[in-house]
């Protein structure tokens, strides 16, 4: 090995522009006619993309086949995707709920204030605050509810 001499005929230098095999023809690859052919962009945010690459590369699978298996589990009902419209609906509702919950506690302070000052608040007071808190409460359970359904 290190001193014998090299039988073999120096190589020759090829340059990039020369095949390696020239008189090798080239295979053309056949799609199958069920395999993606058509080509869609996204556009995404710098966080999104990092969210789907990530997940992408958890599960083993390119970008491209982690986006279309999740468009197509959508189309196929098999998972939802959350709308604007979904999204705002909910925080509408939030919203309304807030505003009942602090006119309910505005309400309970008053009549606090009355019973802290050795007066009696008027027939009925206390019991319309108290029916008012359990409807508020009973929207919130219910607004819970329909959020953790519908996954927003």
């Amino acid at each position: 090995m290190g001193g014998e001499a090299d039988d073999r005929a120096p190589r020759e230098q090829q340059s990039p522009s020369q095949p390696a095999f020239p008189n090798r023809k080239p295979r053309r690859r056949t799609r199958d006619p069920s395999q993606r052919t058509h080509k869609t962009t996204t556009r995404l945010s710098d966080t999104e993309k990092t969210e789907i690459t990530a997940a992408a590369k958890q599960r083993a699978v390119t970008v491209a086949r982690f986006l279309a298996a999740a468009g197509l589990a959508v189309a196929r009902g098999s998972t939802t995707v959350h709308t604007n419209e979904r999204l705002d609906a909910a925080i509408d509702e939030l919203v309304s709920l807030r505003t009942a919950i602090s006119r309910v506690a505005n309400n309970i302070n008053q009549i606090a204030f009355v019973y802290n000052a050795g007066g009696q608040p008027r027939p009925g007071e206390l019991d319309r605050a108290l029916t008012a808190v359990n409807r508020v409460l009973a929207r919130v359970d219910d607004t819970a509810d329909t959020l953790v359904k519908k996954r927003l």
